[in-house]
């Protein structure tokens, strides 16, 4: 973790390095950003270890990362609303002694979707911060969240990962070369990665190499095909959803091939040289796919939806 964060985000790990060598740490930090579990993870620790920052071996760093450390408090307003009631919690139980014997953290994820007496209460928390207690906040949205409280909060902004780190980590844990690729345009970070590699996944790609040789090649067995072999078995339209998104990231390399561009699907290369198609109606399928996806947010019916599509290609 730290070794990814000195590579990945290096203005958050540099900041909090630069604060905690020089004992100069904040009451309460907001992470900004769509990537701040290792961040939140290694902040929470560092402020717990007895070395200048996060140790990863100890039994308190163990602790943090396995939820078991008593001290910490946790709220995600993603999974439940933050309301006043949870706030009080936090101060009435924080009036007791501390069970482990060092700092006490309540972390809040996803602060915006808070109540606004709840950040009208926290904020009171924040004005009269109480020694050894520590907030740390996170958002996706910082606009979403009340200015006064922003003011009080040492804020880092993390940035997402690139693309091409998510795919070199993908490859370092033996996870082929296209996967990877594919997989990190598909994942906000390597751990969402991680979690949409299956088998599912595996069959996915299969079958979108079958779809574009069927489109371009044998036009004919196209919807019969992707019926029996693919909404036959994947009917959820999570499912659906991914297969779209893989498809449209092959269809672009169909058109990345024709100005030399990179690929993600690399072991396909050959196959995209040889479909023979014009640009203008390459580029009116690729719009039809993303028409398809957004449409499959909405309660339409994925057999039908599917069939309109095909049909439309």
């Amino acid at each position: 973790m730290k070794d990814y964060l000195i590579k990945f985000q290096p203005v958050f790990y540099h900041l909090i390095n630069n604060e905690f060598s020089q004992n100069r740490i904040p009451h309460a930090f907001l992470l900004v950003g769509n990537n701040t579990e290792k961040p939140l993870n290694f902040l929470a620790m560092s402020i717990i270890c007895d070395e200048t920052l996060a140790c990863m071996k100890c039994n308190d760093c163990r602790k943090v990362l396995e939820n078991k450390y008593s001290d910490i408090i946790k709220l995600d307003g993603d999974i439940a609303s933050i309301k006043k009631g949870d706030i009080e919690k936090i101060q009435e139980t924080f009036k007791k002694s501390s069970l482990e014997g060092k700092a006490k953290i309540y972390i809040i994820e996803n602060i915006e979707y808070s109540t606004k007496e709840a950040m009208n209460t926290l904020l009171k928390m924040l004005e009269e911060p109480n020694e050894g207690v520590y907030a740390l906040f996170t958002t996706k949205n910082i606009n979403r969240v009340l200015p006064t409280i922003i003011s009080r909060c040492q804020v880092i902004d993390i940035q997402p990962d690139s693309k091409e780190s998510i795919a070199e980590q993908l490859i370092n844990d033996n996870i082929p070369n296209d996967a990877a690729n594919v997989l990190a345009f598909l994942a906000a970070d390597v751990d969402e990665a991680k979690k949409l590699y299956d088998d599912r996944f595996n069959y996915m790609y299969l079958q979108v190499i079958n779809f574009i040789e069927d489109l371009y090649f044998k036009r004919n067995n196209l919807i019969i095909n992707t019926q029996t072999n693919l909404l036959k078995k994947y009917k959820e339209r999570e499912d659906i959803k991914l297969f779209l998104n893989m498809l449209l990231l092959a269809m672009k390399d169909v058109f990345h091939v024709k100005h030399n561009q990179k690929v993600l699907y690399s072991e396909n290369i050959d196959l995209f040289k040889s479909i023979n198609v014009e640009e203008t109606i390459l580029i009116k399928q690729i719009e039809l796919v993303l028409e398809t996806i957004y449409t499959i947010e909405s309660n339409a019916n994925i057999a039908l939806l599917m069939d309109s599509f095909m049909y439309r290609l």
